[in-house]
């Protein structure tokens, strides 16, 4: 059995690759499939918008919150916060973030929940920013984001910043609405 050796410039001479007008209609052909397969809706679109919301959840003392993810800018261990003297007791001080001074706020003051001195500190510190504020978030742990449907989150009327609660008791914020508090714009007085 005597077998016919492979002639790469046969192989070459069938794909007509060095003809212009071939190389162009296959090039053609490549981007009509991709443009095919981009024009179909994925499940993942649909189901995006069917999921509800896509939250950073971190806990605060004894409570779990969520955040909408892309309000945040990024987390950190908690590093040295600079007190400010004369601002409201939920204003913890201020840290440097890359050359940026960002004020941290403690939501357990802000919010009055609980009682904050019976709690270890937190030790991270979430960086949020909406309204054009750029903050930090004291929080003891950040867990991870999740995705959380709408019909999940049922609103909740004695927390004004809140978009509701979960059945998992995980609060959902709305940090535009709590970002537009009077009570952030420290030294403005009212004309």
């Amino acid at each position: 059995m005597t077998e016919n050796p492979i002639s790469h410039d046969n192989i070459l001479k069938g794909l007509d690759w060095d003809n212009p007008e071939r190389r162009l209609e296959i090039e053609q052909e490549r981007l009509r499939q991709r443009a095919r397969q981009y024009a179909v809706a994925t499940n993942s679109d649909t189901d995006a918008a069917e999921q509800g919301e896509t939250l950073l959840t971190f806990n605060l003392g004894t409570e779990r919150y969520g955040i909408d993810v892309m309000l945040v800018r990024g987390v950190r261990s908690e590093q040295k916060i600079t007190p400010v003297p004369g601002v409201p007791g939920f204003y913890r001080g201020v840290i440097n973030v890359r050359g940026q001074i960002v004020t941290v706020l403690d939501l357990r003051y802000l919010l009055s929940v609980g009682s904050p001195e019976i709690h270890t500190p937190p030790t991270e510190v979430i960086i949020t920013q909406a309204n054009g504020l750029r903050l930090g978030l004291l929080a003891h742990k950040v867990n991870g984001v999740e995705n959380i449907p709408h019909s999940a989150i049922n609103p909740i009327e004695h927390l004004p910043y809140s978009q509701g609660i979960t059945t998992e008791r995980l609060i959902v914020l709305n940090l535009q609405r709590l970002f537009e508090d009077p009570r952030l714009m420290v030294g403005v007085s009212e004309a």
